[in-house]
């Protein structure tokens, strides 16, 4: 065992500085979430759905900025293992550059054809209504969180983890004091409903950005960015890198949101019990997967550095070692999903329907939970920021089309199976990614410096 298991202190001391501000990061936004939907909820199920599927243009804007932001990150982590801080500050300014774009064209769709965009999730009419209207001011957010997603994501690459903390510890009270007001109409302010509620986020994500902006270009002393990048033209050899290992993250997030969006079409047609059953169920999902996730960020940073230093056996013994890791944290989410879901599902002012539907969605989540781990970790942290790009791509595209879809799609709107059952289809990918990235860790041949022109990993 002594060959498989990191036995260094160190770096489970560097797995926890990464990994903690993370999880509190995931579990201040999951906090947000919660309370949001606790509050539509009040106002009834067509509420809580129109905001739920009113935010799924938002969730693909969110997964795209992740994977450029990730791509780069393959690409920072290990240019920071080397010492290289100005090909950071040049790998930002073209990340910068992409993100712009890709806001502008989703704020564009959000703002000229909400009902369109709306009308593709579902066929009711009064969430079409509604989520059209939370979607064409929601859609202000997409730049804002662009720049603060982009900025948190390349500073965590260097081991700055601690300002997502303040930065959304901050955004936390905003949006909880917004959103309060302005849809229950408190503290003077009008009652705007589930208007209200987009509209909190707005102001929220401008703090976060301004808070970023501001540490970025006046506090940071690692990668001392600053605006003139933004002019500066993008830099060959980067970009080639780019496309050769952060493209195939890029086009893995598009591709694999396309495919999300897919399946929440079908859940948009299983009718609206069944979307507001989703949307409880999300929150649960986010809970659980907190510590997944900082686990994943940490695994990401912590393998690109590693690999960027030069040192490759290390990096698949720390791979091993996050391997066994993830397993035991999939068993715990897996026990405290099935302990919770009662209390979760009583917060809500829903139909017995709705609550049975949500039932037997929490429990087949807590099957998946097992799997979610030791898939996210692995795939997502150990993989990609270990420059394995291609295989995570090819392998969370193909099976996000191939099972997922398919399954879904037949169990829910064909054969009109149980809720649990339909739900397990949808996620059939998280269960096929979490053997697929286990062979791939034991194999050892996941390591690729991508920053180096001599390497022989």
């Amino acid at each position: 065992m002594e060959k498989y298991i990191v036995r260094d202190k160190d770096f489970y001391r560097k797995l926890y500085a990464i990994a903690m501000p993370l999880v509190m990061q995931n579990l201040i936004n999951v906090a947000v979430g919660l309370l949001d939907t606790i509050m539509l909820g009040q106002l009834g199920e067509v509420a809580m759905s129109a905001s739920s599927l009113g935010g799924q243009i938002g969730f693909m804007f969110n997964i795209i900025t992740a994977g450029l932001t990730s791509g780069a990150g393959v690409l920072t982590s290990q240019y920071w293992g080397r010492g290289d801080a100005e090909s950071i500050r040049k790998t930002m300014g073209m990340t910068y550059k992409i993100c712009f774009i890709i806001s502008a064209i989703f704020t564009s769709i959000a703002l000229i054809m909400p009902e369109f965009v709306m009308g593709i999730f579902t066929n009711d009419a009064d969430i079409i209504f509604y989520g059209a209207k939370y979607l064409r001011v929601i859609s202000l957010t997409y730049l804002l969180s662009g720049i603060t997603m982009s900025t948190l994501n390349m500073l965590r690459t260097v081991g700055t983890v601690k300002i997502s903390l303040y930065v959304y510890g901050i955004s936390f009270f905003v949006n909880i004091f917004f959103n309060y007001g302005l849809i229950f109409g408190r503290f003077g302010m009008p009652e705007m409903g589930v208007v209200g509620a987009a509209l909190a986020t707005v102001i929220a994500r401008f703090v976060e950005m301004c808070i970023v902006l501001i540490y970025l270009l006046k506090f940071d002393e690692k990668i001392n960015f600053n605006l003139g990048y933004l002019k500066d033209k993008i830099d060959k050899q980067i970009f080639e890198i780019y496309i050769r290992y952060g493209l195939p993250v890029l086009f893995n997030e598009v591709l694999w949101t396309l495919g999300s969006s897919v399946l929440s079409i079908i859940m948009g047609h299983l009718g609206k019990e069944f979307v507001a059953a989703n949307s409880i169920c999300s929150v649960m999902f986010q809970c659980i997967t907190m510590s997944t996730h900082g686990i994943n960020g940490a695994a990401a940073v912590m393998a690109g550095n590693t690999i960027g230093e030069g040192k490759y056996e290390q990096a698949r013994k720390q791979a091993l070692t996050l391997f066994i890791i993830s397993i035991i944290v999939g068993i715990c989410n897996c026990g405290i999903t099935l302990v919770f879901k009662a209390p979760l599902i009583s917060f809500y002012n829903i139909t017995p329907q709705t609550q049975q539907i949500a039932q037997e969605m929490l429990s087949a989540m807590a099957f998946v939970n097992i799997f979610q781990a030791v898939s996210s970790i692995n795939m997502f942290g150990t993989l990609r920021g270990g420059g394995d790009s291609t295989f995570v791509a090819v392998t969370d595209v193909g099976s996000m089309w191939l099972l997922s879809v398919p399954l879904g799609w037949i169990a829910g709107l064909v054969l009109h199976l149980p809720a649990g059952v339909i739900y397990v289809c949808l996620k059939a990918t998280t269960i096929f990614e979490c053997f697929a990235s286990a062979f791939r860790i034991l194999s050892g041949k996941w390591v690729k410096d991508v920053t180096r022109t001599d390497q022989s990993t």
